[in-house]
Order: C-alpha cells, then sequence, then structure tokens
C-alpha cells in the first residue's frame, strides 16, 4: 500500500499547489511574470490581479487582463486607420459623423467582455493577499470571434442585397449606414482575432466608407427657407451645412430633393415679468419627387432681458438644436422606411 500512497499524495499535493496556494511565504513565478512552460505566451493572453479575497484578485486580473486586450486592439484599430484614411476618395470624416449619430447609444465595444477566460492560479501571501492569474486560450477564443464576424458578414450581405434592389438614393445611403455598423462590430471581431492569431485580417471599413463618398456625392438638395428677412440667411446656411455634413451637396435650385424650411417667432407677453419672451415654430419637410421623406414641427419659448436679444436666442435655438433635431429623426426615419 505505501508505495501506491506516496505518488498520491504527492499527486494531490501537486494539483492543490498549481491551483491553490495559501499562506506561504515565497512568491510562485507567475506573479513576476504571467507566462510559463504551462501557460505560454504563444498560446495564451495571461495577467495578474491582487486583492483581499479571491473575487476581488480574480476580478482585478480579468480587468487587468482586458486592458492588455483593449490596449492591443486599439493598436491595431488605429494602425488600420492610419494606412487607410488618406486612401479614402471622399477625403471628409463627415460621413463617419453622420454613421455615428445614426448609431448613438446602439454599438458597444465587443472588447468590453473578454470570452473564454478562466482563472489559472490563485495564491494567498503569508498577510493574508489574495492573488489570481488568469488566462485567456488565444485559438479557443479567436474561433469564437471568427463565428461571430462571419455571422456580421452575412448579415451585411443580406443588407447590401436589400440596397441594391432599391433606386432611391437616399434609401441606399441610410442602409449603407447601417451596413456601416455591422462592418463595425465585424472589424472590432477581426481586429482582435489579429491580436489573438498574429495573423493579418482583412480590412472591410474601408471599401464601404469608399462606397459611401461616392453614394453621397450624387445626393442633391435644394434648401428652400421660409423666414423673416432677419432669419433666413442664417437657418438656410444652418440647414446647408447639415445635410453637407451628410457629404449631401446643396443648391438653391432644383433638385431631386427638395427641404422646405418655415419660421416663424412672436413674442409673448408675461404680465409682471421683467424679461421678454419669444417663441418660435420651425417646420421641415423633405420630399422627393414622389415621396414625403420627413415633416417635422418643433418650436421653443426663449427668455432674454431685451425683445431683440429673446429673438435672437430664439432663432440660434433653431438653427442648432433643430437642425440637430432634424438630422438625427431624418436619419431613423429612413431608416425604419
Amino acid at each position: 500500500m505505501r508505495p501506491l500512497l506516496l505518488p498520491i499524495l504527492l499527486s494531490l499535493s501537486l494539483l492543490s499547489g498549481c491551483a491553490t496556494s495559501m499562506g506561504s511565504s515565497s512568491y510562485p513565478a507567475w506573479m513576476d511574470s504571467s507566462y510559463d512552460k504551462s501557460y505560454d505566451q504563444d498560446t495564451y493572453l495571461a495577467a495578474v490581479g491582487s486583492g483581499s479575497t479571491r473575487e476581488q484578485a480574480v476580478d482585478n486580473a480579468r480587468a487587468a487582463l482586458s486592458q492588455i486586450f483593449k490596449s492591443e486592439v486599439r493598436s491595431v484599430t488605429e494602425l488600420t486607420t492610419l494606412s487607410t484614411s488618406s486612401t479614402d476618395e471622399a477625403g471628409q470624416s463627415t460621413f463617419t459623423q453622420a454613421f455615428e449619430m445614426l448609431e448613438m447609444g446602439r454599438v458597444s465595444s465587443t472588447t468590453e467582455e473578454l470570452i473564454g477566460s478562466e482563472v489559472a492560479n490563485v495564491f494567498t501571501d503569508s498577510l493574508g493577499r489574495v492573488h489570481a492569474r488568469v488566462v485567456l486560450h488565444r485559438k479557443k477564443s479567436a474561433d469564437v470571434y471568427r463565428e461571430r464576424a462571419g455571422e456580421l458578414a452575412r448579415e451585411r450581405s443580406a443588407m447590401r442585397t436589400k440596397r441594391l434592389l432599391t433606386g432611391d438614393l437616399l434609401r441606399q445611403y441610410i442602409l449603407l449606414l447601417e451596413e456601416l455598423s455591422l462592418a463595425t462590430q465585424e472589424q472590432g471581431f477581426l481586429d482582435q482575432i489579429q491580436v489573438l492569431s498574429g495573423t493579418r485580417q482583412s480590412q472591410v471599413l474601408l471599401p464601404l466608407r469608399q462606397e459611401l463618398g461616392r453614394l453621397a456625392s450624387t445626393i442633391v438638395v435644394s434648401v428652400n427657407v421660409d423666414a423673416p428677412e432677419g432669419a433666413k440667411a442664417t437657418l438656410q446656411s444652418a440647414y446647408e451645412a447639415a445635410f453637407q455634413s451628410l457629404g449631401f451637396s446643396t443648391t438653391d435650385g432644383r433638385a431631386a430633393y427638395e427641404a422646405d424650411v418655415y419660421y416663424r417667432d412672436e413674442e409673448v407677453v408675461m404680465e409682471g415679468s421683467p424679461y421678454h419672451y419669444v417663441r418660435y415654430t420651425l417646420a421641415l419637410q423633405l420630399k422627393g419627387e414622389e415621396t414625403v421623406y420627413l415633416s417635422h414641427q418643433s418650436g421653443s419659448r426663449e427668455a432674454a432681458l431685451g425683445k431683440e436679444e429673446a429673438a435672437q436666442r430664439a432663432l440660434r435655438s433653431a438653427s442648432n438644436d433643430g437642425v440637430q433635431e432634424f438630422v438625427v429623426l431624418l436619419l431613423q426615419s429612413l431608416a425604419v422606411q
């Protein structure tokens, strides 16, 4: 019995020491270097964290691993951006801005949650402080990311087919923005795969951004403003700038798309108040030859010590908040049509 018992006890002791060590005065080697023969850098990403409890140590280790991973992914993304931005045919950042407005609050970073991380070791020192090593298997995680990237690529393909079947340039534009949303997520997974595998991945964003630039340049909007003389030029400039921020061209002549803007303000008298009040009404309709894409009306009341100042505040509100609201509503409206 004794010859059999000794190897068993030694094996149990080794297994226990590998997973969790308690109250030791000597620190394990993985605390100084996250990688070793068991978890080499070619196969794993690894990080170490400490805390007053095992849970806290593991959480801190995962946070450290996430930071390492996100930093490497960010470097890949920045290098890709630097190497491709100069080749963008549009030569502007306005198309990205339009995309960001459409996707505000809807797209989150895919590096926030690490897929497949596991606790490799836990060690408690003589002072009772807990240390943990967390590892991420490169190939297994890359396979999961590759599957997700493939799903997004298939979604993009279906959306592209839908886009090519419509002859309406505005709807093509909004569908292409949505395709860019999927491509952004897909590119995030591809960047992660590149970090994990060390293999260069394809660039899916640049061709779509170039295509968006070409498409946007073919859309011309005629902006027609009906407003008091003192407000007309301000609103004309504000709406033309809004359409141009989407990559469109504007004209005061005839065009396939027309934006009719109506603005009026009036003084509101409030007895006993030291302030002057001006209420404005802002209405806009964007239409094509046979389609009304958006009809929207808004308004607000502005106050100031003087009547002229209140009127100027109303105009500023209409030309800033009103225009921004219109752009967001336009993109959202086209997205659901």
